[in-house]
């Protein structure tokens, strides 16, 4: 029995959704500079300036974003002697997958919950949490497994790290925003005072409507980006375990769970297999990176019945 959603396919959509992502983001950088440069009265070499840094940053905040993302959620190595479930279930998805094994990392906390990361199914990780182990059977722990391991064979991790990347430098720029605003920089003491009060306005305008949209234009960003490929990776683990009801059990014992995760913060949330910070348990939320949990479960229900 095949997956209902053709991997292949969705593989090749995440690729593009990525190159999209960087042209949409390219011209947002463009258009930031551009403002960003009048506002500090900067020369053409200015901008040309500005979009290097933001480049750079860009670079630096990808190719950093799967360890900053582990030391936030204070995740350890986890030792095969002490977690030999753990790696048989890891090696053997993986097999399945037709992807190298992920390194795995355990997070201690109570929380039941769990997320993968890396830029690629080479440089993939899992990481449980300890009240996930202990407190999920084997079948259900399978299940979160299977689908973090679907994130990495479906490319979802690289997309969510640009997200994370994408959202760290849109919170730096901001905050230059912020900093020019107060300290009134951008002025020049050469202007009438007509130009003067004129001129600042109207880039002080533009900061001002940066700093309202930029928070929800990166919001909006991580939701296209999640929700999907959480019903994408539902799908994908009940093709690898061919167990649906395994997950299916593993989203409502989540979904009820008391424990929260203090661990994730509004950056990191959208890897993790529910939100931790917007779990609610069995009702849809519009704002929330995943798609509701109860819609979720009855969709693998329906797939159980094909297996």
């Amino acid at each position: 029995m095949k997956p209902t959603i053709n991997l292949y396919q969705q593989i090749a959509a995440n690729k593009r959704k990525t190159v999209l992502i960087l042209f949409g983001f390219g011209i947002f950088a463009v258009l930031l500079a551009l403002a960003l440069s009048a506002y500090f009265e900067l020369p053409p070499v200015g901008t040309v300036a500005i979009l290097s840094g933001m480049a750079v940053l860009m670079l630096l905040q990808y190719s950093m974003a799967s360890s900053m993302v582990l030391r936030i959620a204070g995740a350890r190595p986890a030792r095969r002697e002490e977690y030999p479930f753990i790696y048989h279930t890891v090696e053997g998805l993986a097999i399945a997958a037709g992807i190298p094994a992920p390194k795995c990392y355990i997070i201690d906390t109570p929380a039941i919950n769990a997320f993968a990361t890396g830029r690629n199914p080479q440089e993939g990780v899992v990481a449980l949490t300890t009240g996930l182990i202990q407190r999920l059977n084997n079948e259900e722990i399978e299940g979160v497994i299977a689908h973090e391991i679907a994130h990495i064979r479906n490319y979802d991790i690289r997309l969510a790290t640009i997200a994370i990347a994408f959202v760290g430098i849109v919170a730096v720029i901001r905050d230059l925003f912020v900093r020019s605003l107060w300290f009134g920089g951008g002025r020049s003491k050469g202007r009438s005072k007509n130009d003067r009060n004129r001129g600042p306005g109207i880039f002080i305008a533009i900061g001002l409507i940066f700093i309202i949209l930029a928070p929800i234009f990166s919001r909006l960003l991580q939701l296209a980006l999640s929700r999907r490929r959480e019903y994408a990776a539902d799908s994908t683990a009940a093709w690898l375990t061919r167990n649906p009801q395994g997950l299916a059990n593993a989203l409502r014992k989540i979904a009820i769970d008391p424990y929260p995760l203090r661990q994730a913060t509004e950056s990191t949330a959208s890897l993790y297999i529910v939100n931790p910070l917007n779990k609610l348990s069995m009702a849809a939320n519009s704002f929330s990176t995943h798609p509701p949990i109860e819609k979720r479960i009855e969709l693998l229900e329906q797939l159980a019945y094909k297996y």
